[in-house]
């Protein structure tokens, strides 16, 4: 699972090793988003999402409501849910309240959550659907493929030296019976929405919002894109020659935004030094990377990242990964 002696947890990891980490997580940050929205638009689902680990915070936040919860067949009901008010919504991705008022009413209008007195909630009966099923289980097996890559290159021995000791032991009273149970599909997706909110959240703050903090991964996701996994796993910050430029309107597409969002988030993040405009394109400049900045939100990534695989460990998730494997969970639908 994650290993560090306690003598190397005063040295952080190198930058490259910083690099390499986010890089590792702004994969799996975009690749939640696209799991979520399907070949659609990002910011309803980005919407829900939040609405969700809202509603399901009183289990993140009581060890014995996690474990009863854990799998997909035992989803967290109605009356452990607490509903979540518009204003929270907007405010924790800082968008405008007017646009997630307007949203979540066509998104309840669509049975897609619901609208009551205290606030919004996605019913259990919802996320019981076969789609959010499908989309739960592509989330947990994301999740597993990321704690194995960043196990094998290292990043977890990385994190440690930067953030410190991981969370000791297993929470289960019978791991046993967990590792031999069904698969902790629930478990995993309330930690990895709280991991994948509070990247969007960290990040947000550094460039604007977190929808501007997808739209800067996206790009500089496309960048690279066409370079070779020699290149990828080199562990140097790659130079602005070998990134290739994305329009706006590619960008916009992949990302499944308004043009115009886009270009407006471009032209901000051009302002601040995030990214260059070309005449073939745009692209993730490589000179923020260097910045006293982005060395802390490397840190607060780290950190952040080192949460959710402790947490996991302690709920007996990294063990259970690690017994089956890299191969698909079994008997999911």
């Amino acid at each position: 699972m994650i290993e560090a002696s306690r003598g190397e947890h005063s040295t952080p990891p190198p930058l490259a090793a910083h690099w390499l980490i986010a890089r590792q997580s702004v994969n799996f940050v975009m690749d939640v988003a696209d799991i979520a929205r399907q070949g659609g638009e990002v910011l309803d689902p980005l919407l829900l999402t939040a609405v969700v680990e809202a509603n399901v915070a009183p289990v993140n936040q009581d060890p014995i409501l996690q474990q009863k919860y854990a799998t997909l067949d035992t989803p967290p009901p109605d009356e452990v849910r607490r509903p979540v008010s518009m204003n929270a919504i907007a405010a924790s991705l800082g968008q405008p309240f007017e646009t997630v008022r307007r949203r979540l009413n066509a998104l309840a209008a669509k049975g897609e959550c619901v609208i009551t007195p205290k606030g919004v909630l996605v019913p259990a009966a919802r996320l019981a659907q076969d789609d959010y099923r499908r989309q739960s289980i592509e989330r947990y097996e994301r999740l597993k493929t990321l704690y194995f890559d960043l196990k094998e290159q290292g990043g977890l021995i990385d994190m440690a030296r930067d953030t410190g000791p991981a969370l000791p032991g297993a929470a289960w009273p019978d791991l046993e019976a967990a590792l031999a149970g069904p698969p902790p599909v629930c478990l995993a997706n309330r930690l990895l929405s709280e991991y994948y909110l509070r990247a969007l959240e960290l990040l947000g703050r550094r460039v604007g919002d977190p929808l501007t903090g997808l739209v800067l991964m996206g790009l500089g996701r496309a960048n690279i894109e066409s370079l070779t996994p020699e290149q990828l796993a080199a562990g140097v910050l790659l130079p602005d020659e070998l990134r290739k430029p994305v329009r706006r309107s590619q960008l916009a597409r992949r990302m499944g935004l308004p043009n115009e969002t886009v270009r407006r988030r471009l032209l901000d993040l051009e302002r601040r030094g995030y990214c260059q405009v070309t005449r073939q394109g745009v692209i993730f400049a490589v000179s923020a990377l260097v910045r006293p900045q982005a060395q802390a939100l490397f840190h607060e990534n780290n950190v952040n990242l080192m949460r959710m695989m402790s947490r996991l460990s302690r709920y007996g998730v990294l063990a259970y990964w690690d017994r089956e494997g890299r191969t698909a969970s079994q008997g999911a639908p």
